[in-house]
């Protein structure tokens, strides 16, 4: 239900805040080259908008925050303060769909009843003088924000101010910049970086913009320390007039922050100097402003993690100005589920709420969107999961080997979160969903499981790959009972020098061979003797770590699990990991907010990549080692990558022997290299379906052939790589034949409507041309909607 709600109390500008006080010193710099230009002021960006252009009933912007950016920029340049006067929430999601900003003198102050008590009271100013100059933007159903009412007149004096005010984000608080940081616009990236120096204790001023040549607009900003370069000096040639010695404000400083804008239309941080060359102020605890170059920058706190036990639940618990819990969506994509036991970690409220407003942001832009979360008895966040719809899709195309990553919770330090991760068909790593967990109960990951099976339509993994974890193990059992689950081998191990360490430091060949039993045993039986071979030599048969690790095996030893498809193709070719990534920006302190956003722009990245290598594997074909006719089919089949793969193969197969040790329709092969024994490979083939099998198993792991069987193949006279051997996953056709469900068709069909409008509205000739063919498209939907019902009901 829609409802307007007064927000007087809530001044843009802070009515603390005088911004008709002149005594600032302006910090401004003006260095000129073929493509550089000085910024004059800080709403360089918004030149177009605050110093050329009025505003005007019907002007778009790209968001709301766009709007109050350019009204306060305006009412900065005309001489009024701004606050905002009246919102309105859609009925769907409760986000704000209507912004009226006024003049802070808009309205009067109602009358107090006089009460003669005796005592003087002073007269106090009348502030609201009943100006009704004011502009109102609704969001549009194609997402841009419109203004619908507009009154510029004032019936007081205006005059204008020096400072202008920029309200910076809660997420800001304690977010530090990096390389590769980016953001939505350039003002974006200058509030962030005036919110951080406002933190650390220094001054910020505009050194540097790069202009484009196409229209004009800003493509570089480069934002320096108020110390940056020396103060020249001047000569005084008139040594009749003294001048006063002036303290040098300019120290050489280095310390800058420079984004660029990227064809994609973020904003990116391409140079970054965080070191500076002189003390910086004492930072406050608490800041709530920062006085840079003519502009006032507004900090909010911003939500941490709390690692401590919560307090005792309370009965009443609020979440500020956005409402309480219960007016979260109980059904649907995103919803929310109680948890009656407390734990040990929780998120405290803004975070939650802020991370929730964030879930409902991004499902309003795209109904895909999935999103579940669990709170405790105080509403603070303690599970999340969340995913897009490019994540659905990349599973739908390569969801059949998943790897699940819970390195990062057993840290406690770093923020306790979970990925879903796979590799597409250029051994590019994938993104499957994300999702923060407070607890590693079995419950936990049962619920983790349950909800990103929903999010990927119910389709199951072929395996998961996992870090060794009883509750992981349990709850894969319960959730996905038909999926092989792969303990980490290399996992298992590092916790054995911590399991075993004793054993390691009293039996010194003990970890060499205990590795050994592990790495080089070809076969379960070869395995399981030798392991009790090296129990009873060492007498190590009441110990429980090396019984539970015997006891699950079939899940981590090689021998065991060489038939599982995991999609691991190379060894050198290892897919990017998000590890280096978190352990460098994500600790206790990054609020959730920041968080899911960096994952955002991280994910967008890897989406890059993969198009890039979509295209150069389209466009571009590999140099063959041999003129083979298998390498000349494959090549045109398999994307760049996978074809060096199976290239390497093809050549490695050409130094192996083949000797045939069993006659037949059904023959046996084994393959060795340079006659070395311990290099033997069982190779089956049969000649009636052209079937084969390898006993190294790297096609029932990767789905590429071995080197043994197309040195097979070679000996049996296969001149081509039969199609059962060709993985659609690996190929340059992988990601075609997707159907799309409901939600999906509609989100596709209702972007290239908006397109569609924005194109189609550009003129009245090419107006008449729009409506005309989508009346004759409409129409032929509706025919094929009941031709379809018709052949249906027959």
């Amino acid at each position: 239900m829609e409802s307007t709600s007064s927000e007087d109390d809530e001044s843009l500008k802070d009515n603390n805040v005088d911004l008709n006080d002149d005594n600032i010193e302006q910090h401004m710099s003006f260095d000129v080259s073929s493509q550089l230009t000085d910024a004059d002021n800080l709403f360089s960006s918004h030149q177009h908008n605050s110093e050329n252009i009025e505003p005007f009933v019907g002007m778009e912007f790209e968001s709301e925050e766009s709007a109050k950016l350019f009204y306060m920029a305006y009412a900065s340049r005309v001489g009024f303060s701004v606050r905002i006067s009246k919102s309105r929430r859609s009925r769907n999601d409760e986000s704000i769909i209507m912004r009226r900003f006024v003049c802070s003198k808009e309205g009067f102050h109602l009358k107090k009843g006089k009460f003669d008590d005796g005592k003087k009271k002073r007269k106090r100013a009348t502030i609201r003088e009943g100006c009704n100059a004011m502009i109102e933007v609704i969001q549009k159903y194609y997402g841009r924000w419109v203004v619908t009412k507009l009154v510029k007149e004032h019936n007081h004096v205006v005059a204008a101010p020096s400072r202008v005010l920029y309200v910076a984000p809660e997420s800001y608080g304690n977010a530090d910049p990096y390389l590769g940081m980016d953001f939505p616009s350039h003002e974006a990236a200058q509030t962030f970086y005036y919110a951080y120096a406002s933190r650390i204790g220094f001054d910020v001023r505009i050194r540097l913009s790069r202009r484009s040549t196409r229209d004009e607009s800003f493509v570089m900003r480069r934002f320096v320390c108020t110390k940056e370069g020396f103060t020249p000096y001047e000569d005084n040639f008139d040594e009749s007039k003294k001048k006063r010695n002036r303290t040098p404000t300019r120290e050489g400083c280095k310390a800058m922050f420079e984004v660029i804008k990227k064809d994609y239309g973020k904003w990116i941080v391409s140079k970054l100097v965080l070191e500076h060359t002189h003390d910086l102020a004492v930072a406050p605890s608490k800041v709530h402003y920062i006085q840079s170059d003519c502009e006032v920058v507004v900090l909010a706190k911003s939500g941490t993690l709390n690692r401590e036990k919560p307090a005792a639940p309370s009965s009443k618990t609020h979440l500020g100005k956005f409402g309480e819990f219960s007016d979260v969506p109980s059904n649907g994509n995103g919803f929310r589920t109680e948890v009656r036991d407390t734990v040990q970690s929780t998120f405290e409220l803004d975070d939650t709420q802020n991370l929730l407003e964030y879930f409902k942001r991004m499902q309003a832009e795209n109904p895909t969107y999935y999103y579940a979360f669990q709170v405790d008895k105080n509403n603070c966040l303690t599970h999340a999961f969340w995913a897009d719809a490019k994540a659905k899709m990349a599973y739908y195309y390569f969801g059949d080997a998943v790897t699940i990553d819970t390195s990062f919770m057993e840290n406690k330090d770093m923020v306790p979160f979970v990925t879903f991760t796979g590799v597409n068909h250029h051994l590019q790593s994938l993104n499957f969903g994300f999702a923060l967990l407070t607890d590693e109960s079995e419950a936990s990951f049962v619920w983790l499981f349950e909800n990103w099976i929903i999010a990927m339509c119910g389709r199951h993994p072929v395996s998961l790959s996992t870090a060794y974890h009883e509750a992981i193990g349990s709850a894969i059992s319960r959730v996905f009972p038909g999926t092989r689950q792969r303990i980490c081998k290399q996992h298992v191990l590092d916790k054995c020098n911590e399991w075993l360490s004793d054993v390691y430091m009293t039996r010194n060949t003990f970890k060499q061979e205990f590795e050994k039993c592990v790495n080089v045993s070809g076969t379960a039986d070869i395995f399981e003797s030798c392991w009790l071979a090296l129990i009873e030599k060492f007498d190590l048969g009441e110990n429980s770590w090396l019984q539970l690790l015997f006891d699950i095996r079939q899940k981590w030893v090689p021998a065991y699990v060489k038939d599982v498809f995991t999609a691991e193709v190379s060894f050198t070719q290892k897919p990017e990991s998000l590890v280096n990534f978190f352990e460098k920006y994500f600790n206790t302190k990054t609020s959730l907010l920041v968080l899911a956003s960096l994952l955002e722009q991280a994910m967008a990245g890897w989406y890059e990549r993969e198009a890039l290598e979509d295209l150069a594997s389209s466009y571009t074909r590999p140099i063959l080692s041999t003129p083979s006719n298998m390498l000349k089919q494959v090549v045109d089949i398999y994307t760049r990558t996978i074809f060096d793969v199976f290239q390497e193969e093809f050549v490695e197969s050409l130094g192996y022997l083949v000797d045939k040790i069993d006659d037949g329709v059904i023959c046996k092969f084994n393959v060795t290299k340079n006659e070395d024994i311990s290099t033997s490979f069982i190779v089956t083939y049969n000649f009636s379906n052209k079937r084969t099998s390898c006993s190294c198993c790297k096609f029932e792991t990767s789905g590429i052939l071995c080197r043994h069987i197309l040195r097979v193949f070679l000996t049996v006279d296969v001149r081509s790589l039969p199609e059962c051997y060709i993985l659609k996953r690996w190929t340059k056709d992988a990601k075609n034949g997707f159907v799309l469900d409901e939600s999906l068709r509609y989100n596709e069909l209702y972007r290239d409507a908006v397109k569609y409008a924005k194109e189609g509205s550009t003129s009245e000739e090419v107006y008449a041309i729009a409506k005309s063919a989508l009346q004759i498209g409409f129409s032929q939907v509706l025919t094929a909607k009941k031709n379809i019902a018709s052949q249906c009901t027959m």
